[in-house]
């Protein structure tokens, strides 16, 4: 009770967000890959092995209710743009996650401001056709191609090279030294893991643990990658600690996406996927997977840890992949127009970091799915792209509107059914009638900024899918 009530008083407290004049705080963005919202301790996962990401979020503001994107490429350029996906160019992965190279990237910003500024990891929505990295804002990089867990190529401005070793290790190792190497500037780092997204290769001892459990071979090696990864994070926030960074760093843990796995290739056409490991996995009772709108496929939670800035706690504030932007630079006092930027669609969440209300007025996150019933297809002119045709959804706090192939809508109070089981249109019909109209103005100024659906590098569309 005691306890409760401390936390209670800690968030009812306009904490003391950075001035202009004070010493600029580092940044440091980790994003996981295709890891689900079951897929954590702390999330009520009893399975997996997460010690120090639960950690990571006793310390942190911990949104629960927090929506990215459908897969990977959409997500993160939503992230590094702080703006709808689709208003970038982005309608899937490649040869769909083709970014706009006129929209302005999270790097450049701090950049701007005086920060040093790196890049590690997956590539993806770091780089554009024609365009280095540097061009971006990343002052320095070490990326990863492909999905190599193991020898990976090690992408550098010059003199790139085949790694030996896990990429999950050289990675947190070169981001180890960045830090202990600038600790008299401030940085911006992003760093991008590749785990726990497919294939699932890890080191045997981490698999090991998993297997004595009864897993299977496929979750145990899931598990094992999730394991790996947590891991990192601890060397990366013990490294912060040792460097005397972590009360000047701002700490913000995301994944791009919900989970994929073998059993969602047998999911119906309702979303709903069966087997024992999904079971396990999904421990929240999602409806859906990667590259769908349910909500097993955009949801996730998001932590972020600021030491004696911001209040570790719940936030009941619904939040969005697109308002990270907006936020750090309203935390760090970067001004917005630091750089010419296309306009936000994100908003900052400071106020509910501050501990103001759980309803912070936001617009709700619209999605395209990417994959099955209703994705795009390739071929088809901006112009002929028929709102009709696709599978997209307005997320909101509570509500949440499904535009379904065909022209059927469907509504679910996700404050009493997450699991998106139960259509209440007909016990909400000014709801549904208000959001449907919503969801069809959002589309139609998508189409109408003539930026959507931007085609591959040769000018070629192509029919895909998911990246394998």
């Amino acid at each position: 009770m005691k306890a409760a009530l401390l936390r209670v008083l800690l968030l009812s407290v306009t904490l003391p967000f950075l001035s202009a004049a004070e010493t600029k705080p580092n940044v440091l963005l980790i994003v996981s890959d295709d890891q689900g919202y079951g897929d954590f301790g702390f999330t009520g996962n009893t399975l997996v092995r997460t010690p120090n990401l639960d950690r990571l979020a006793a310390e942190s503001a911990v949104f629960r209710n927090f929506a990215v994107a459908a897969a990977c490429s959409p997500t993160r350029a939503a992230l590094f743009t702080g703006r709808d996906h689709l208003l970038t160019g982005v309608w899937g992965v490649p040869p769909r996650a083709n970014l706009r190279p006129d929209e302005a990237r999270m790097p450049a910003f701090f950049k701007a401001a005086g920060y040093s500024t790196l890049h590690v990891g997956k590539l993806d929505s770091v780089k554009a056709e024609g365009k280095t990295i540097e061009a971006f804002g990343w002052d320095d990089y070490l990326g990863g191609g492909g999905y190599e867990h193991r020898d990976p190529m090690l992408w550098r401005p010059k003199n790139s090279v085949r790694g030996t070793g896990w990429a999950a290790d050289i990675w947190t190792d070169f981001t180890l030294d960045y830090i202990r190497s600038h600790k008299d500037v401030p940085w911006f780092i992003s760093l991008a893991y590749i785990l726990p997204h497919r294939p699932w290769v890890c080191d045997e001892k981490y698999r090991a643990p998993f297997l004595a459990q009864g897993c299977s071979e496929e979750l145990a090696s899931c598990y094992g990658c999730i394991a790996h990864l947590d891991a990192c994070v601890g060397r990366l926030l013990a490294g912060l600690r040792e460097a005397g960074q972590a009360e000047r760093t701002i700490v913000v843990f995301l994944s791009d996406n919900g989970p994929t796995g073998p059993d969602s290739k047998r999911a119906g056409p309702d979303g709903f996927v069966t087997g024992e490991d999904w079971e396990r996995r999904n421990v929240a009772k999602l409806r859906g997977h990667k590259a769908a709108v349910w909500d097993n496929g955009i949801r996730v939670p998001c932590l972020v840890r600021w030491p004696g800035r911001v209040a570790p706690g719940e936030r009941a504030a619904f939040g969005r992949v697109e308002d990270l932007l907006p936020t750090l630079l309203d935390l760090a006092a970067v001004p917005a127009d630091a750089v010419a930027h296309m306009p936000f669609t994100g908003e900052s969440l400071r106020p509910a970091l501050e501990g103001g209300e759980a309803a912070v007025a936001r617009p709700e996150a619209f999605r395209l799915a990417i994959a099955g019933a209703g994705a795009p297809r390739g071929g088809a002119a901006l112009t002929e792209r028929r709102y009709e045709s696709h599978h997209l959804t307005l997320r909101g706090s509570r509500f949440k509107y499904h535009a379904l192939p065909g022209g059927a809508g469907a509504l679910y109070d996700l404050g009493a059914d997450p699991g998106e089981r139960f259509d209440v249109k007909d016990r909400y019909p000014e709801v549904a009638a208000r959001l449907a109209a919503q969801c069809r103005a959002r589309w139609d100024a998508v189409i109408a900024s003539g930026r959507a659906f931007a085609p591959a590098a040769d000018g070629k569309e192509r029919q895909g899918g998911l990246e394998k």
